[in-house]
């Protein structure tokens, strides 16, 4: 399934984007393996689990009352970033390829149990996850250019 593995940022993950609804990223993906709708803030939230994938897709509930995507979590060993950046890439080649990319310095944060660290870029709607050193993965966010004028 390589053809999903490539995350691109404020867009989505291989053929599936952004604000696109449920029915949508199943019709080109599949079924999930599993599907969990919880209320975060009096705001309803859809995850679907794709476990051969090792992608979660997140969709926040709009106006209408339906779904749609804004952010997925991949952890995969095939996962790329803007088919530039692997899986497993350091953490100066990741934070090399972010400052070409014009970003804003990671808030940064260590799970003291796991030894995770976890760097944050809020203008790219980007959070990188690194176990040992490598990158484990990515979780990306959608964005609107608008939200920034």
């Amino acid at each position: 399934m390589n053809k999903i593995s490539n995350l691109v940022i404020g867009q989505g993950i291989g053929p599936v984007k952004f604000l696109m609804g449920e029915d949508e990223v199943v019709s080109l993906i599949g079924k999930p393996d599993s599907r969990e709708t919880e209320d975060e803030d009096g705001e309803k939230v859809l995850t679907l689990f794709y476990d051969t994938i090792e992608t979660d897709f997140v969709f926040e509930e709009t106006e209408d009352g339906n779904f749609a995507l804004s952010s997925l979590l991949c952890t995969s060993e095939d996962l790329t970033l803007d088919n530039k950046i692997r899986y497993g890439a350091s953490e100066e080649d990741f934070l090399k390829y972010t400052k070409s990319l014009k970003a804003a310095d990671p808030e940064t944060e260590t799970d003291e149990n796991s030894g995770e660290k976890f760097l944050y870029f809020e203008d790219l709607g980007l959070l990188a996850i690194f176990t040992e050193g490598k990158l484990s993965g990515l979780q990306i966010e959608y964005w609107d250019d608008e939200d920034d004028e």
